[in-house]
């Protein structure tokens, strides 16, 4: 990854890392010592499932067998399309028999620092402050035109309304340290509420 600077940290020895993240649109990426090998993009933020099937392919042909780590993006994101990218990491991880580390999603936007923000759908942003690409702050949830100014020690950093994730970004905050996360941050229940059963029928 020589155009952010990936450091390998030990990466190298786990061989090459597979990264997915569908917090925004669907994103894919192999990533080789410091080598981006493979990347993919697709910005619709709706069927994700639809084109992560096809990347992966793409992405696992040839190389199925070098791949020692699966990254998973963890969100924020909405919950229909966040939990597509997160159950195929951990299904490809399970099958090729290497572990699945989760990050924070944001961590794929810049390897800078910045606030980021991104669309989580219902008129809402979440932002988190990104400290040369770790998530130091956040995620936290605002209304999209009350999304606060970073301020404190972080006044003054410039803020992205990102509009994509680069898979690939995630495996730079991995060799940096990034901490795990083990659950989706949907921050907020799904949009989809299960039924309270049947309804009585009068006669």
């Amino acid at each position: 990854m020589t155009q952010q600077g990936m450091t390998q940290q030990g990466m190298t020895q786990q061989g090459m890392v597979l990264a997915i993240d569908t917090s925004l649109g669907t994103s894919v990426a192999v990533v080789d010592g410091d080598a981006v090998i493979f990347r993919e993009h697709a910005a619709d933020t709706r069927r994700h499932a639809e084109h992560l099937g096809g990347m992966l392919e793409r992405a696992l042909e040839g190389r199925r067998e070098r791949i020692g780590l699966v990254v998973a993006g963890m969100g924020p994101g909405a919950f229909t399309g966040l939990r597509v990218g997160i159950a195929a990491a951990r299904a490809v991880a399970l099958g090729l028999g290497v572990p699945c580390r989760g990050v924070a999603s944001h961590a794929g936007v810049t390897s800078g620092s910045a606030q980021v923000t991104t669309d989580v759908r219902r008129k809402e942003r979440a932002w988190s402050i990104v400290i040369d690409g770790l998530v130091a702050d956040g995620p936290h949830l605002a209304p999209a035109d009350e999304v606060p100014p970073p301020a404190g020690e972080h006044a003054g950093l410039e803020r992205i309304d990102a509009a994509a994730v680069d898979a690939a970004l995630l495996v730079l905050g991995v060799a940096r340290g990034a901490a795990e996360v083990g659950q989706a941050l949907y921050l907020r229940d799904a949009d989809a509420v299960p039924s309270a059963g049947p309804k009585r029928v009068s006669q």
